[in-house]
């Protein structure tokens, strides 16, 4: 009796490799089926629609070029002061709007703020300088850019933003105007640095300016899109690839120029039943289809940082299994980017 059994389990084992051999050969041939079946979308990256965003970074020196004028040891002599140009003096006038960090006119005085977060104050008067710092460290990243911005100057005002590291090494942004000034640095040296406002025209007391200090690469995501795309599936088109439609986000102004996607997702929403659908997003920037896994949203082998979200993208789909007359697929979409703060 025991030598019936074993030679039964025997024989189940090797049917159930054999058959587990003829499976994986058949998925092959239809993945390799499934690209052959798959057009080449009639679209273009567009780099003028998609604005290439270049991260150009500052370096900070003892001998940086200015503009408009200015002379940096007039700015430095902040360095060495321990007075402040709010000094109750005649020529001083109150401020309107409370600024919680003064007296900070100099380095002695300065400010200390926080990473990643805004600090929200004025210029009280045409002499007046804020003057911040933080600590900032070294990073073996090369993705770890620092972002210095200074926005939302007043109108009427001409406010310029300058950086010191802990060598007094120094870079600055000069902007016309109330334009944002912006610094992108990648830390060298590790230590107090000093974020320092500037009036070069104008002053409002009864305004603030906003300043950031932070990492110059965020997060972002789109959310759950409607891709407002409709894929109509019966009888005759079940285990055939529908024909592409386009959903177009060129020119969305909520996602920024500068958003590459981190990873994507796409859902199953609809009317009517089916199964084993697999999803096909294209990219015009890499020429490459990308789809998911039979039944799951998210999207397979997108390159890390690499396309920007800005662009169209053609979907498709097939399903192999239809368990309602008929069924219909209206896609939403969701993107998780990263994109450098301005």
């Amino acid at each position: 009796m025991r030598n019936i059994l074993s030679k039964l389990l025997v024989f189940i084992c090797v049917i159930v490799l054999a058959t587990g051999s003829t499976l994986s050969v058949s998925a092959s041939e239809s993945k390799a089926l499934d690209s052959k079946q798959l057009p080449t979308p009639a679209v273009n990256f567009d780099k003028d629609a998609v604005a290439e965003f270049k991260l150009e970074l500052t370096q900070v020196s003892n001998n940086a070029p200015l503009s408009k004028g200015v002379d940096i040891e007039e700015i430095k002599k902040g360095l060495q002061s321990t007075s402040s140009s709010k000094d109750g003096t005649d020529n001083v006038s109150p401020q309107t709007l409370t600024d919680p960090y003064e007296p900070n006119d100099d380095s002695g005085t300065a400010a200390t703020i926080s990473y990643n977060q805004y600090t929200y104050a004025n210029i009280g008067t045409a002499i007046d300088q804020d003057w911040y710092k933080i600590n900032l460290t070294v990073s073996s990243d090369p993705d770890e850019i620092v972002a210095f911005l200074l926005k939302d100057i007043p109108a009427g005002c001409d406010y310029d933003l300058y950086i010191f590291d802990p060598n007094f090494n120094y870079a600055a942004s000069q902007n016309p105007g109330n334009a944002d000034e912006r610094i992108y640095i990648d830390v060298q040296t590790s230590g107090t640095w000093y974020v320092v406002v500037v009036p070069y025209s104008g002053y409002n007391d009864n305004a603030n300016y906003k300043l950031f200090v932070g990492d110059a690469w965020q997060n972002g995501t789109t959310g759950w899109m409607p891709t407002n795309l409709t894929f109509n599936f019966t009888s005759s088109n079940v285990g055939t690839i529908l024909p592409y439609q386009i959903f177009d986000l060129s020119y969305d102004a909520s996602i920024p120029d500068s958003a590459v996607v981190r990873y994507i997702q796409i859902d199953s929403t609809g009317t009517g039943n089916w199964g084993n659908q697999v999803k096909y997003l294209y990219s015009a920037q890499t020429d490459t289809w990308y789809e998911t896994f039979v039944g799951l949203d998210y999207v397979l082998d997108i390159p890390e940082d690499t396309l920007y979200v800005k662009q169209q993208w053609p979907i498709t789909t097939k399903i192999q299994y239809l368990y309602t007359p008929i069924a219909t697929w209206t896609p939403n979409i969701y993107f998780a980017y990263k994109y450098i703060i301005e």
